[in-house]
Order: structure tokens, then sequence, then C-alpha cells
């Protein structure tokens, strides 16, 4: 690979802001990601999408590491809360999730780097081989056809939107998310 997972831990840190453990097996699971596809250089590669499913400091990690971003639509997000990601690559089509399955925890004062860097990948971590499902509104691309909610007013994009009762609507208002709830116009 173009940097050594020194270079990729300092990389994660500095976009994380911390040294953790998040960040040392989040450099871990992305490097073995890159290793598995024979990707080199991941800031040039861009047919890989990775599937982080944690908010936790990993996820950090294996955006830097492999270069996928959200805004690039290269990082998605499954909100499952395991230290897990899968990675696709799309100029192959093959998919590989990794998860960590190693039990210990660096004790406190104990350098992460260190205390995991005693764990080999066969012990630490598993790899599967596995399907991923998605659309092609998922993928990196330009942002396909936009509708506007009859309800809110806003522009959905990639097929986001759902149509009920003959109405275009974004979920928010169909009621299938209801991740804020509004309480005043400014």
């Amino acid at each position: 690979m173009k940097r050594t997972f020194d270079e990729d831990l300092q990389r994660a840190v500095a976009f994380h802001g911390h040294l953790c453990a998040g960040q040392v097996l989040g450099t871990r699971v992305a490097r073995m990601a890159l290793d598995h596809f024979g990707i080199e250089d991941p800031d040039a590669y861009r047919d890989l999408i990775a599937i982080v499913e944690t908010d936790r400091c990993m996820a950090d990690a294996v955006c830097v590491v492999c270069g996928c971003r959200l805004g690039r639509r290269r990082l998605k997000w499954r909100d499952l809360g395991k230290m897990a990601a899968t990675f696709y690559d799309m100029d192959s089509k093959e998919a590989i999730r990794i998860s960590i399955v190693g039990q210990e925890h660096a004790p406190n004062g104990v350098d992460p780097v260190e205390f995991y860097g005693q764990f080999s990948d066969d012990r630490f971590f598993k790899l599967q081989h596995v399907r991923v499902k998605l659309t092609e509104e998922d993928l990196p691309s330009a942002a396909h056809a936009s509708v506007t909610c009859e309800e809110c007013g806003e522009k959905v994009t990639n097929g986001r939107h759902v149509v009920s009762e003959g109405r275009v609507l974004c979920k928010t208002c169909a009621g299938l998310d209801d991740y804020y709830e509004v309480i005043d116009e400014a």
C-alpha cells in the first residue's frame, strides 16, 4: 500500500481529534479491506464504497483511511451499533464485511496501538464475503432526478421520496422518519 499503518493512523487521529481504540481498530479494518481488494492508493481509487455500522470512532478511521466520504456518496452509515464495516468494490462487484470480534479492551493508561498490535487480524477480526443491497440511487454519481415534497416544499433527491395516497412526499412528511419535530418557523 502507498501509506504505512502509522501514516494511516496519524491521518485518522488528525481527522478524529484523538488517539483511541476505535482509531486503531478502524485503521486496521480499513487497511484489511484495501489489502483484500488490492487498492494501493485509496485517495485515487474511486470505486470503493464503505458502509459503517457504527457512529463511533471507528467510522472516522474507515472514512479517512479508505478515502470514502459521505459527501462523495462512497460512505454509508447503517445504525446497527456494531463495530463492523462492509466494503463494496464497484469495479469487481465484490463485497466483504469485517467485524471486530476480539473481546479484549486496552486497559486505561495503556497505549492502544501497542495493546491491539499484539493481536493478529485472524484473532481479532472476522472477514465475510457478502452480497450488498445497493440500488442505482445509492451509487456515487451526480444526483439522480429530484422531486419536490408536496407537503413541505423541500427537494428530495436520489429516489428517497415516497408516494402516499397519490402525493409525492419526503419521508418526514410521510411519517416514515421523525428524527426532528418542528417547534417554530423562524
